[in-house]
């Protein structure tokens, strides 16, 4: 199991998140920091990059030197904005034989941006930063959430500001390599997920390859974002169906 997590992930994180239960039914389970995440961003200053298969293939390379690792039994998992990066890598680099993407996102531009009025999407695409960043400032000022992301945005991606975060964004989409991914794939798609918002059943129809969509509901605890409130429910979807799909 080699664990991409997202957007402000540690890579601490992937113990609580996957690991744990991976170990518990045998699995063994490489998490790493890319560009724009923990340590890699903080003390060597790589920001997100949107071709994330020069990141999964020496990630790859790495795990598939150790003696414990069974060289066709490789699973790349995708957390959060990891649902974004992992299978853009697998577009390139078809040596796993799974995906799980929790959730999968086929438009990272997209997902972040719906939120946005057209017209003020249009201005910072166009490059008119001032008037954008004015507007940007006063919504900020009412809405903490958005002003996390976005600053949180502008440090990952190595922006010059918001805008500029805005129009980095615009490269990380499977538009154009969605039809090269040939691995069988697990998506996760919470019920209640405000920022995956329709992004998983986009990418689950768009895949060429085997594809299973997997709603998980509030109901059980399991509905916000990476079902943050029913993890072991997750993790029973997901070995089940690595059981059979490996």
């Amino acid at each position: 199991m080699v664990f991409t997590s997202g957007f402000d992930s540690i890579v601490e994180e992937a113990y609580f998140a996957v690991a744990a239960a991976a170990l518990r039914r045998g699995y063994n389970c490489l998490a790493y920091d890319g560009p724009g995440q923990g340590a890699v961003l903080r003390e060597q200053r790589l920001f997100f990059r949107p071709d994330w298969e020069a990141v999964i293939t020496p990630v790859l390379d790495y795990a598939l030197a150790r003696p414990e690792v069974h060289p066709d039994r490789i699973v790349l998992y995708g957390y959060s904005f990891g649902g974004h990066l992992v299978p853009r890598a697998a577009a390139f680099d078809h040596r796993a034989a799974a995906l799980v993407l929790d959730g999968g996102i086929y438009s990272y531009f997209d997902a972040t941006t719906r939120l946005l009025p057209p017209w003020l999407l249009h201005w910072i695409l166009d490059g008119r930063d001032v008037e954008a960043e004015h507007v940007l400032s006063m919504v900020m000022a009412h809405n903490t959430s958005l002003r996390w992301a976005l600053r949180n945005g502008v440090w990952t991606f190595g922006a010059d500001s918001i805008a500029d975060y805005g129009r980095r964004s615009r490269a990380y989409t499977l538009d154009g390599v969605v039809q090269q991914i040939t691995t069988p794939a697990l998506i996760f798609d919470p019920d209640d997920d405000a920022f995956f918002n329709g992004e998983p059943a986009r990418l689950h129809q768009a895949l060429n390859s085997p594809s299973t969509l997997i709603t998980l509901p509030k109901a059980e605890g399991a509905g916000e974002h990476c079902a943050y409130g029913g993890r072991s429910t997750l993790h029973q979807h997901m070995y089940d169906w690595l059981d059979q799909t490996l």
